[in-house]
């Protein structure tokens, strides 16, 4: 994530990538990085994680939104597979 890749870590269930991403992001990111998680459920709306996701940028100028000055977001996305469609 500091080099500006993309990760998609993947497994079988329970054994622990929820929790080892969250606490690299949690305790081992710096200060410069902030991050937004967001877990999906089979009830989850494409509303409910736009909210989730518009709630923490900041207003940068008129139509542009982004992390506050000096920092970058970090989306933590839950359980990719369980939306359901629309």
């Amino acid at each position: 994530m500091t080099n500006n890749y993309h990760v998609l870590v993947s497994g079988p269930t329970g054994t622990g990538k929820t929790i080892n991403a969250n606490q690299l992001l949690t305790f081992n990111m710096g200060e410069n990085y902030q991050y937004i998680p967001i877990t999906f459920s089979a009830q989850t709306s494409v509303n409910q994680t736009q909210d989730s996701i518009d709630l923490k940028l900041e207003k940068i100028k008129r139509g542009v939104f982004g992390a506050p000055v000096g920092k970058k977001y970090i989306v933590f996305v839950d359980d990719l597979n369980m939306p359901k469609k629309e």
